[in-house]
């Protein structure tokens, strides 16, 4: 918005005339990109390709993007984030990023959206590696193969953010490596990825540990030999032993963290702010609330840490800030234009780290655009599924790769020891229908399991059936009664299935029906 000029209530209305609305456009208009001397970083999650993935969403509808339920991987939809994120300050995007063993998941958004974006060039990215794989999958072979693939795929691309020249790579989960492979094994092969980054002409790896403020932890994860420290989140900073309490309490709370990691002092910090948390649309009745986040209160975090920015030499505290997230919708972590604040959070942070305020916001529909929503958001006639031609909407959440339709079945292998597969949209009524029945074949691993969610409770283990699978490797069919567990009611919105609980399965899925 024009800062100071125009107010719009955004709950309600729509964007603020800028000098090209009104106009028609083919495509996205040109970025009037701005920035200081900060860097900015914002997480973004990669979990939005199909209608099933955003059906959770819909039952909070303040949370609405003000691009749709979009097409994620689209490359128009792409240039929108990156236009309204560089004309707020944003320097370049985290791209959460999955890899277990070589099977890589959730790459559309990056590959497909942001590589083929005609804006590109006007923000940097980098990997913030989601490591949080089974127990035993990390390894020196695994780290060296995975730093191949980043110099093969992305550290030679022009737009990739480095600091003092190598390129960054974020470690969701250091304890993971540390876990699977011993501290001085994890020393070793950084050593050696290094290595590999300057035998191709790159100046070595910037690797950066999520990490919590524990002395004992970051000692360590200076002696693995990171360059720096950060966090992914803080959920339950300031709750103090509450089961919730009000965002003001988070505020206080990362400031609190942010300084108990300068007292310790063992490595670099770059400073993660966060604009809530509130996860209900996957988690349910029983999902952790931080309450009554606003944009003004998370400017005040913005400030915070600007303020430590400012006070503290670089070889401490890096003039870089790490905000999670752009799109976090179902954690309940996003600054992203949406129904509720609009371009309210984007404004906060322009407002703290770029000072210039004349400018305008401009909608797709401002310029005759859009929209970009993803097809078949609600639900199907049937919840009968046969795989005759296409995947029907199902889709990989997690932990499965060579997923593909072949002899009329649904074919992945599991890669992990939580697969798991989701289900398009249903409106199902819990009351009339109350049986799975499921042809499906595995070569390994003994049970499956059905979750389900409601525009009420989100997926649990309460909610959710299993079963034992048969052993010979042929195709069964198995009818489960959903109806005997007394969470299968109202009105089912969502399903996931996890076919196997071990990796390197085969799985294939001839039918899936939900009857009576």
């Amino acid at each position: 918005m024009r800062v100071g000029m125009l107010v719009v209530a955004w709950g309600l209305a729509g964007a603020i005339a800028g000098p090209v609305a009104g106009e028609k456009m083919r495509y996205v208009p040109e970025p009037r990109a701005i920035r200081s001397e900060y860097e900015v970083g914002v997480y973004y999650f990669p979990g939005w390709q199909s209608a099933a993935s955003w059906r959770p969403l819909v039952g909070f509808p303040e949370r609405k993007p003000l691009l749709g339920y979009y097409r994620e991987g689209d490359p128009e939809v792409a240039d929108w984030h990156i236009k309204w994120a560089v004309e707020h300050g944003i320097t370049f995007f985290i791209y959460d990023w999955y890899w277990v063993k070589g099977a890589t998941s959730l790459m559309h958004a990056l590959h497909d959206g942001y590589f083929n974006a005609k804006y590109r060039g006007y923000m940097k990215f980098c990997l913030l590696w989601a490591n949080h794989n089974p127990p035993k999958t990390s390894s020196e072979e695994d780290l060296l193969n995975v730093t191949k693939f980043w110099i093969e795929n992305y550290f030679r691309r022009p737009e990739y953010f480095m600091i003092d020249r190598k390129p960054v790579v974020i470690i969701f989960a250091p304890g993971r490596l540390t876990e699977d492979m011993g501290s001085d094994a994890v020393r070793a092969a950084f050593v050696k990825m290094r290595d590999l980054c300057v035998k191709s002409g790159l100046r070595g790896i910037y690797l950066i540990a999520c990490a919590g403020p524990d002395r004992n932890f970051v000692k360590n994860l200076a002696y693995e030999g990171y360059d720096a420290a950060t966090g992914y989140n803080y959920p339950h900073a300031g709750l103090s032993g509450r089961a919730s309490a009000p965002y003001d309490d988070m505020v206080s709370g990362y400031a609190d963290i942010w300084q108990e990691f300068l007292r310790i002092g063992k490595l670099p910090y770059l400073i993660p702010v966060s604009p809530g948390w509130d996860s209900r649309p996957w988690q349910g009745a029983k999902a952790l609330v931080r309450s009554e986040p606003t944009p003004a209160k998370f400017m005040d975090m913005c400030q915070r840490a600007k303020g430590l920015l400012d006070a503290n030499p670089p070889g401490l505290v890096p003039k870089t800030l790490i905000v999670e997230a752009w799109n976090e919708w179902g954690e309940g972590s996003y600054i992203e234009p949406h129904r509720q604040f609009g371009f309210m959070y984007l404004d906060a942070l322009r407002g703290v780290f770029v000072r210039e305020d004349d400018h305008w916001d401009i909608m797709p529909k401002d310029v005759g655009l859009g929209p970009y929503d993803v097809k078949g958001l609600w639900t199907r006639p049937k919840p009968d599924w046969n795989f005759e031609r296409d995947a029907d909407g199902w889709t990989a959440m997690m932990g499965l790769t060579d997923v593909a339709v072949k002899d009329g079945c649904l074919q992945a292998r599991s890669v992990g020891g939580d697969p798991a597969f989701r289900a398009p949209p249903v409106r199902i009524d819990a009351s009339r229908l109350r049986h799975l029945v499921i042809r499906m074949r595995v070569d390994k691993g003994g049970m499956a399991q059905l979750f389900w969610s409601s525009a009420t409770s989100g997926e649990s283990e309460e909610a959710s059936v299993r079963w034992e699978l048969a052993k010979d490797g042929e195709f069964h069919e198995y009818v489960i009664d959903l109806g005997a567990n007394c969470c299968w009611r109202g009105v089912i919105e969502g399903l996931r299935l996890d076919p196997t609980f071990v990796a390197d399965a085969q799985i294939a899925i001839d039918y899936v029906r939900i009857t009576r």
